[in-house]
């Protein structure tokens, strides 16, 4: 019998034990059987098959079989997972949408190789390394700059009427996942998942708060499906007072139960934390943190209920497995148990690939268990829509004394151009390029409200669309209404300074 027959069979017994048997039935028991099992699909199936693969087949559906958290992945499923959860990728940075039969530049990513180069939000691209794109969707399009780091794509774009050429090196994309702005005495900060880095760009946020004596947060948890659970014991550390963040806690006594603590050393706040049915795992963990910390409240509607915790282990392959057990004498399957119990360094050729398992379940700090149940708001409110596609929390009222007009290109734009996408004057997704679609779209805006039309944004129409963007959070956010009018309570509140 080949080491990949051994190693499905022990695989098979153990999927066998799941249901009546024990885990600890041995594969000698069981060997025999399926061995013929395995003779018995190569002698009968009309296709050869490989050991290798019936055996990644097997692995897949016994840990895929527990729950829909766990599963087992090769290691380019493995990598291709890191880099989403890690929000990161290899290509240009550049968020892209059909316009006028060709594709516009709607997005571009802080630090980027994008952003390097000069490109800007608003940008028509017209050619790919010099081949026309006209009425290719935008998928295709993206399809086309993308390509191996450190290579180079040609865009051909116009600007202003003007044709212009930028010759980019793709490298790797960081998409931030915290999102903050001010308004008044109130810091909002949106994190859209838990990704590598993540804690790291909300202490940035908190640090701008602090230095703007700013102590009131609404912290938009909406949507956030989870993430990495150390990310988010960081962020709350960030923001409790001293005491318990969560407890981790096993099953397996191979790893001890884990209470984490925030040492409090910083100023205090009062929060307001924005919940949905999709707020879930690491961010219930936060938003539970904060409502037993006492230093703030729910607002939306129940989280999603998932108190669950997973790990990955990397699997050796049989002959790794194979090799290690008859010099060692132990029958360890995974890359951590070798490290850990002998101290071997396991190479890269010796993985066979990824497990993920869920491994224990998580408490907030008053001991309270959340999985299948989640958490309930102190204030119930339905959730908030987004007119035209625009979520009106991320858009800050205009602040600019200086008028806006054709060819500015700067942040306030963009909020303009939001309040007008929401309120049906404009097609394209906001951006921060006042072109001729934003004068068009200001000067019916203007003629609608009886404002002079210049197309033109100057203070009239600066102040008139402030008092819109009002208008629509009352009718579509009004979990975010609420947020404000509950920290406006603490309009005289003295919070303690520790820093």
């Amino acid at each position: 019998m080949n080491k990949f027959k051994r190693f499905i069979i022990t695989a098979l017994v153990i999927v066998l034990c799941i249901g009546t048997f024990t885990v600890t039935s041995s594969a000698a028991q069981y060997g025999s059987y399926f061995d013929s099992v395995l003779q018995f699909a190569h002698g009968m199936y009309y296709k050869d098959f490989v050991d290798k693969e019936a055996l990644i087949a097997v692995l897949k559906g016994l840990f895929g079989s527990f729950d829909k958290y766990s599963g087992f992945f090769t290691p380019e499923e493995a990598r291709a997972n890191d880099e989403v959860l890690n929000g990161n990728f290899v290509g240009i940075g550049a968020g892209l949408e059909e316009y006028e039969g060709f594709v516009k530049v709607i997005k571009i990513y802080s630090g980027s190789p994008a952003e390097k180069a000069g490109l800007m939000e608003g940008d028509i691209i017209t050619a790919v390394d010099g081949k026309s794109i006209e009425n290719m969707d935008a998928a295709s399009v993206a399809t086309l700059i993308r390509g191996e780091e450190n290579t180079v794509v040609t865009l051909t774009i116009k600007r202003e009427g003007a044709i212009k050429e930028f010759s980019i090196s793709r490298g790797k994309v960081k998409i931030e996942s915290v999102q903050f702005r001010t308004e008044d005495d109130i810091i909002y900060i949106k994190i859209e998942s838990f990704s590598v880095g993540t804690a790291k760009e909300f202490r940035a946020a908190m640090d701008n708060a602090d230095k703007n004596d700013i102590f009131k947060v609404i912290l938009d948890l909406r949507g956030n499906t989870g993430g990495y659970v150390d990310e988010a014991i960081n962020v709350a550390r960030r923001i409790l007072p001293k005491g318990i963040v969560t407890t981790l806690d096993y099953k397996s006594d191979e790893f001890q139960d884990s209470v984490f603590y925030s040492d409090g050393s910083h100023r205090d706040y009062v929060v307001a934390v924005l919940t949905d049915e999709n707020t879930a795992s690491a961010s219930e963990i936060v938003a539970g943190a904060i409502e037993d910390s006492g230093i703030g409240i729910l607002i939306g509607q129940k989280t999603f209920g998932k108190g669950i915790f997973q790990q990955t282990f990397s699997i050796l392959t049989p002959e790794a497995y194979e090799k290690y057990s008859n010099i060692y004498g132990a029958d360890y399957v995974s890359t951590i148990q070798w490290s850990g119990y002998f101290g071997i360094p396991v190479s890269q050729d010796e993985i066979l690939g990824v497990v993920r398992l869920t491994t224990g379940y998580y408490t907030t700090p008053k001991g309270r268990i959340i999985h299948g149940i989640g958490l309930i708001p102190a204030i119930e409110l339905p959730n908030s829509t987004h007119p035209n596609g625009v979520d009106l929390a991320l858009l800050s009222p205009l602040s600019n004394t200086e008028d806006l007009r054709l060819q500015i290109y700067n942040k306030e734009v963009y909020n303009a151009e939001g309040v007008l996408k929401a309120l049906g004057y404009l097609k394209s997704t906001p951006d921060m390029s006042f072109g001729q679609e934003t004068v068009d779209a200001v000067k019916k805006y203007q003629t609608d409200n009886g404002l002079k039309v210049t197309g033109i944004i100057d203070t009239q129409t600066r102040d008139h669309l402030n008092k819109s963007l009002i208008t629509l959070r009352n009718a579509n956010d009004k979990p975010y209404v609420k947020a404000q009018e509950v920290l406006g309570i603490f309009k005289n509140y003295n919070p303690q300074k520790r820093r």
